[in-house]
């Protein structure tokens, strides 16, 4: 499964059970955004984005904070205007910022302030070293430092793809420039004379232009807060949560044979009840768990579902929730996949190509995108999204919505969540919606899933598949637990209590 292009962000989010709260939530969060880092590779900065599908300009080509704090102000750090050789910006100032922030990392936006033509500069990887980009520090106590960029740059709006790999940075009223530079800890503390970012020219193109120097403005993550509590708050890890009036679904599994009578099972898959499991840093958030695995050579790891006719009818609107934790062999590095959510394909269309046209079936089942490279910011960590079968899907295959904030590392439990809410017949007034750890990472409105109302939530589907038809390269687990259906908001379960092993938790 490829990653579109569609807006999100990026988090990692701790559970609201989890033992430490919100100080541990501030320590991921304050890891996540040390990833923030300019990337030159496939899904780097480009028009869009700063890292794409991950972090989203707020403008078009870029963002920046200008010389007093103001963003997209006009008052540039230092100005130049394009032309033959040596270019120099005077940049004590912005960088003695960087040391004031203890940022041990700074990041250079360079965009035109006058005139209609190209500014070009060689770039970090053109060939002659001494025509790359260079920031020279000179500080109080004689020290000096010359830095190379460790990555750079330029916005292109005629493609999705990076051009962090081009020899020749671009400057013009479509093009923005992006150094990054890592400035060594020691250098921190001394007081800094004088700062001079140094480009050398590749030549111009058309009317001269003059440039300026901004600070870049990276995106965040999605703002901190408490997690939305729903209904399952008041039940310890869910115990008695399936006596709950709204609840019409809720399966553990503890009972290593009783579990299955629960479910409807299609296609067979590999996949079973676990309380134990050492070699992949297994911990249950209490008795057991559901372990499926991404076989070798095969696509499917599990294909169950609950049947909604036989727990009170098919609705219009249902929440799906459940505990969902990677095992540390998990590493989809050919090809994403799906995973749960729910459908009403009635065995006629909604999945596997069959396309949607509003009267024949419809699903929205969760993602998970293929592995990040090894040297992308965010490697190691699974992206999931929402792959959508509906009437105005664009192909034949579904159509992936990203979830805002949803990027998940192995051997620690999450709570995902899931809202459909069908439209009406003759609107366009359906919704889409999805949580992590109680925070919203996918807002979808105005979607239309069906055009008659025969069509209803057929099926809340337990599905684990890798592909596409790309076949798993190797084995891969992940865990399962405590899945719920209801009328209304769910949420994370309600804290551990004293001597259970608390949700979110990693060895």
């Amino acid at each position: 499964m490829k990653r579109p292009i569609l807006a999100g962000l990026a988090a990692v989010f701790v559970s609201f059970a989890s033992a430490n709260g919100l100080s541990e939530q501030a320590a991921e969060r304050q890891a996540l955004s040390e990833r923030r880092t300019l990337y030159e590779g496939d899904g780097g900065a480009n028009c869009e984005y700063f890292l794409q599908d991950i972090l989203p300009w707020a403008r078009r080509s870029g963002d920046w904070i200008d010389a007093q704090g103001k963003a997209f102000g006009d008052k540039a750090f230092a100005e130049a205007s394009s032309g033959p050789g040596v270019v120099a910006f005077e940049l004590t100032r912005l960088v003695r910022g960087w040391q004031e922030s203890r940022a041990h990392r700074g990041q250079i936006f360079i965009r035109t302030v006058a005139g209609s033509g190209y500014a070009m500069f060689h770039s970090r990887e053109v060939s002659n070293v001494a025509d790359r980009p260079l920031l020279a520090l000179e500080f109080a106590d004689g020290h000096k430092d010359l830095l190379s960029p460790s990555a750079d740059t330029h916005t292109e709006c005629s493609t999705y793809k990076s051009s962090g790999h081009a020899s020749v940075l671009l400057a013009s009223d479509k093009n923005n420039l992006l150094l990054q530079f890592e400035l060594p800890h020691s250098d921190l503390g001394r007081t800094l004379k004088q700062a001079r970012l140094v480009l050398v020219s590749a030549g111009t193109r058309g009317a001269p232009v003059r440039v300026g120097v901004f600070q870049t403005a990276v995106p965040d993550f999605l703002p901190s807060g408490v997690a939305m509590k729903g209904l399952a708050a008041d039940f310890s890890l869910d115990e008695g949560l399936s006596r709950h009036p709204d609840v019409m679904f809720a399966s553990g599994f503890d009972d290593e044979k009783a579990w299955l009578s629960h479910w409807a099972r299609g296609a067979n898959g590999e996949m079973g009840v676990v309380q134990a499991d050492e070699a992949r840093h297994f911990q249950p958030l209490r008795g057991g768990a559901l372990r499926i695995n991404l076989r070798k050579g095969s696509n499917m790891g599990a294909d169950l579902r609950v049947n909604l006719v036989d727990h009170g009818g098919e609705p219009d609107e249902l929440f799906m929730r459940y505990y969902l934790r990677l095992a540390n062999d998990w590493h989809p590095d050919v090809d994403g996949g799906k995973f749960p959510g729910m459908a009403g394909t009635y065995g006629r269309a909604g999945w596997g190509g069959r396309k949607s046209d509003g009267s024949n079936g419809w699903s929205a089942r969760g993602a998970f995108l293929r592995a990040f490279p090894a040297d992308h910011p965010m490697a190691g960590l699974t992206q999931l999204a929402t792959y959508a079968y509906h009437m105005d899907m664009p192909s034949i295959n579904g159509e992936q919505w990203m979830w805002s904030g949803a990027l998940l590392r192995r051997n620690r439990w999450y709570c995902i969540e899931q809202q459909v809410q069908l439209n009406r017949p003759d609107r366009a007034d359906g919704r889409m919606r999805a949580w992590v750890d109680g925070r919203l990472v996918l807002d979808k409105q105005g979607v239309r899933f069906r055009g008659v109302g025969t069509l209803h939530i057929e099926t809340a589907w337990l599905n684990v598949f890798h592909g596409g038809s790309a076949v798993s390269p190797h084995d891969q687990h992940l865990y399962v637990d405590n899945v719920v259906l209801a009328r209304r908001y769910i949420g994370p379960s309600g804290p551990a209590r004293s001597g259970t092993i608390p949700i979110g938790a990693a060895p």
